[in-house]
């Protein structure tokens, strides 16, 4: 009988060890795998940048909308809409949140393009290993090139199928927290309405432009 228990602890053991492995090992993600995304990214938007069959003002909606859809994919513009707007988040109804995370989108992604992506052409750009931190993976980037560099770095966080981007901070400056500091002060000076009325029409002016 003792036999029989001793073997059937061993059994389970065995079966424990089993589950926490099967289970625990998907949960790891890869930092390796943040940076060849980031990196893939921007091959992406200097290949679309450099087309020659792309070149010229009569492309540039078609050259936008193809950067448009790489940001899509790749960003968190929801999560990055919330930590924008801090604790005042909660105090909004779902729909005045769909409709405030839609007009970020747009101040994001042109925020971004202007601030980075239309700097890319040819240019190198050196890529440091990621670091995994708290479950995140952080890969800084240095754009190299001839009048100065630009350092770039990219906060990611882990999915199902890989890792998108929350934040992007240039030379030190996080694109989240800056948009934060102003939209916290118009709301602490002005008020809620005032804000997202000063955004629908940025928004506005950036659907305008072609």
């Amino acid at each position: 009988m003792f036999r029989n228990v001793r073997s059937a602890v061993a059994i389970s053991v065995l079966i424990l060890s089993c589950l926490s492995v099967s289970f625990s090992a998907p949960a790891l993600a890869d930092p390796g795998e943040a940076t060849d995304q980031v990196r893939h990214i921007l091959d992406e938007v200097m290949a679309i940048q450099s087309n020659p069959q792309l070149a010229g003002d009569t492309h540039r909606p078609e050259r936008k909308k193809r950067i448009q859809d790489i940001l899509a994919k790749n960003f968190d513009m929801d999560r990055m809409a919330k930590d924008a707007l801090g604790d005042y988040w909660p105090k909004l109804q779902a729909k005045q949140q769909a409709e405030y995370t839609a007009v970020f989108h747009d101040l994001f992604q042109d925020s971004y393009t202007r601030l980075v992506l239309d700097f890319l052409k040819q240019e190198q750009i050196r890529y440091s290993p990621a670091e995994l931190k708290n479950g995140e993976a952080l890969v800084k980037t240095v754009i190299l090139r001839q009048d100065a560099n630009i350092q770039v770095d990219y906060l990611l966080a882990p999915i199902k199928s890989g890792w998108r981007i929350h934040d992007v901070t240039i030379d030190g400056v996080s694109i989240v927290r800056k948009y934060a500091d102003a939209f916290s002060r118009v709301i602490r000076l002005k008020s809620y309405d005032e804000l997202l009325e000063k955004l629908r029409l940025q928004q506005r002016a950036i659907q305008q432009t072609p």
